[in-house]
């Protein structure tokens, strides 16, 4: 059932960013280039290409954002906050001595990458925790209470209330 998508409270209070957009879409542009002509990627494409995949949702009070880093030492990484703005940095390093016309396949992907989340306003910024475990680095911050949505009367003059209640009447 695709047709259903989960609700994010936190997606909709998270600042929208054209340019990460852009981005996006030239690199799926560039994807279809390669691969409806058929050429061969640079070893500063891929470099520029990877970026570790993320889920971020709701768990027991807190905000956890997992990213899925194997092959990335935990030095290699930096987790930081700027303005409500995590921040998580890191570089997956290739392995040294192997010639690269030693190599019959090669599908993994090294370089730096940089990825940016806006957490929601009222986060406790101070009490983020961040551990890294089977490449998987899991960051935890309590998440801000939200507010339940409800109801907002709209107020009208009294003469178009009265109007429009004997409009309803001679329909009725």
């Amino acid at each position: 059932m695709r047709s259903l998508i989960r609700w994010d409270p936190f997606r909709s209070i998270a600042k929208w960013d054209p340019f990460e957009e852009l981005r996006l879409m030239q690199h799926e542009m560039d994807r279809l280039f390669n691969r409806v002509l058929g050429s061969e990627l640079t070893a500063v494409q891929q470099k520029a290409m990877w970026m570790p995949s993320v889920e971020s949702y709701t768990k027991d009070g807190q905000l956890v954002f997992k990213a899925e880093l194997s092959g990335v030492d935990p030095k290699d990484l930096d987790v930081s906050i700027n303005n409500r703005e995590l921040v998580i940095k890191g570089e997956r390093k290739q392995e040294t001595g192997t010639k690269e016309e030693s190599y019959s396949y090669q599908e993994i992907t090294y370089g730096s990458f940089e990825r940016r989340f806006v957490l929601p306003e009222g986060v406790k910024t101070d009490e983020l925790k961040a551990t890294f475990n089977n490449g998987i680095l899991e960051v935890r911050v309590p998440a801000p209470a939200i507010s339940k949505a409800r109801k907002i009367e709209i107020e009208t003059p009294t003469e178009e209330r009265t109007v429009i209640s004997a409009e309803s009447k001679k329909a009725a």
